[in-house]
């Protein structure tokens, strides 16, 4: 069986079709892949050479549309919420309408919600109703790139907090926060488009899905990463909470710092291995020890007992934190597994 990278290499013979036609059959794989279906039509082109090129159209998407009846829910966090399940779920239109409210003050109520969904506008209609449309230009966004931008996103909210615990500096919250919002801004798209995938394949060119695994890693590995975010956000507000409590113990300010710096590396790697497939990365995050990034923390407390409330509850949450944060990275490392063996390499010899 060929596998991504390889160039795959079919023969068909030539058949008679009437009186003055030929016709050959296509390779299921390639009609699946580029998303075609009976009654499409192909576009024959021939080169200088004598070849002939076979091009698909470009993608004719579906547009899908969905009206949704404001009156009946019950307060507008309501209708926010449902408005957002039908981002998610890939609606390029989406009607609301309303009889009882000023459609003006159901306008500003939804701005918030609509400005941390990507590609989607908000258009007021008629006197009774408001658009909301998705401008999406799918061709931008492969989904291998948007793990990237979380990754970059995630890499960026560790450096923060790493610098938040060496300079103190609060005006650096806000930004860890505005960083894990577009985290979880680009978990809503990467939904949307997986989503929109399975019900118009055709898409699948564009986000440049190779096979199962991958597109089952890709949702994955995007969660994971809005679960780190979380994560880190959580941490960083916890240790502005107890201030310069932190920095007057050196024992807890080095235990943090140093667990952090691991757990950075560790983030890094577990992208990286599972971006360019690479084992021994991969393997060597999942053979580290139990609760490892806890572990470094706990070695630098060792032999300094705590007195003080607060850096002792601060220190068993950072464990915790760690442990969350070493169980996301191997579970990450996992997926760079799976994609390994279901590619073309010395160790795996793939049949079918």
């Amino acid at each position: 069986m060929m596998r991504q990278g390889l160039e795959e290499r079919v023969f068909r013979r030539l058949q008679v079709v009437g009186r003055a036609s030929f016709s050959i059959s296509l390779p299921k794989s390639w009609v699946l892949k580029v998303g075609l279906k009976p009654g499409d039509v192909l576009e024959i082109s021939e080169g200088v050479d004598g070849s002939l090129r076979l091009s698909p159209p470009e993608a004719r998407l579906r547009r899908s549309f969905c009206r949704l009846n404001a009156d009946l829910c019950r307060d507008p966090e309501q209708l926010g919420a449902i408005v957002l399940a039908g981002y998610r779920v890939g609606y390029d239109i989406i009607q609301v309408t309303c009889s009882k409210s000023p459609i003006h003050e159901l306008s500003r109520g939804l701005e918030g919600l609509i400005e941390g969904l990507p590609g989607f506008e908000l258009d007021q209609g008629q006197n009774s109703e408001l658009i909301l449309r998705n401008v999406l230009d799918y061709s931008r966004f492969p989904a291998d790139d948007l793990i990237k931008r979380s990754y970059i996103l995630v890499s960026e909210m560790l450096n923060t907090v790493s610098s938040f615990l060496e300079t103190g500096r609060y005006d650096l919250i806000p930004y860890i926060e505005a960083l894990r919002r577009r985290v979880g801004e680009l978990l809503q798209l990467h939904t949307r488009l997986m989503v929109t995938y399975f019900r118009r394949r055709e898409l699948g060119r564009f986000l440049k899905l190779r096979n199962p695994p991958h597109i089952y890693s890709l949702i994955l590995i995007e969660n994971l990463m809005d679960s780190l975010a979380e994560v880190l956000l959580e941490f960083a507000k916890r240790i502005s909470q107890v201030g310069k409590k932190v920095w007057s113990s050196s024992t807890v300010y080095n235990g943090l710092r140093r667990s952090l710096d691991e757990s950075s590396r560790l983030v890094d790697g577990a992208v990286n291995a599972y971006l360019s497939l690479d084992l021994e990365q991969a393997y060597s995050i999942l053979s580290l020890p139990k609760e490892h990034l806890a572990g470094i923390l706990r070695e630098e407390m060792e032999e300094v007992l705590l007195k003080d409330r607060e850096l002792i509850a601060l220190t068993a949450q950072a464990e915790t934190a760690f442990i969350i944060i070493q169980s996301i990275v191997q579970r990450m490392a996992q997926l760079a597994l799976d994609l390994f063996v279901e590619s073309e390499n010395p160790i795996c010899e793939i049949r079918s």
